[in-house]
């Protein structure tokens, strides 16, 4: 444990190792020592904060956008050459080729030449994330 993590450490009667947590630098604040976490969960979840969690948000930005989702709908039935998209998507060829580019470079599709055609497949990833996706189903409050 390094110097400043010890100077964070306090203990409260009754509880070990319970460490102080922090709202920002110049603004600190404490866990109440009624609330009661142990030592072992609260390292885990304070390593849990620092841990770099940007690839998944890259992917959840990918997966947020109405279009790309229908890229992958459509690429679970049939690798499909772009012309298809373009054809069955109505939509300018810069513009599908952009939202290609944003799967492929999260590892959801990947594509392969063939002759003059660019046909993009599902990859693995893309049909997990599919699948973890097609499994949610939200309910909007009636309020909103």
């Amino acid at each position: 444990m390094r110097m400043d993590e010890r100077e964070k450490v306090r203990k409260p009667a009754g509880v070990k190792n319970r460490l102080s947590a922090s709202c920002g630098q110049e603004n600190p604040c404490k866990i109440p020592p009624s609330y009661r976490i142990s030592s072992e969960a609260l390292e885990k979840v304070k390593g849990l904060m620092h841990e770099d969690v940007s690839d998944t948000v890259a992917i959840l930005k990918v997966l947020s956008d109405p279009m790309r989702l229908r890229i992958l709908k459509a690429l679970r039935i049939e690798d499909l050459c772009v012309c298809v998209f373009v054809e069955l998507m109505n939509c300018e060829y810069s513009k599908l080729s952009y939202h290609l580019k944003l799967l492929k470079e999260a590892g959801l599709v990947d594509c392969t030449k063939e002759g003059n055609f660019l046909i993009y497949r599902l990859t693995e990833l893309g049909g997990k994330m599919l699948d973890s996706v097609e499994k949610m189903h939200f309910s909007v409050p009636s309020s909103i």
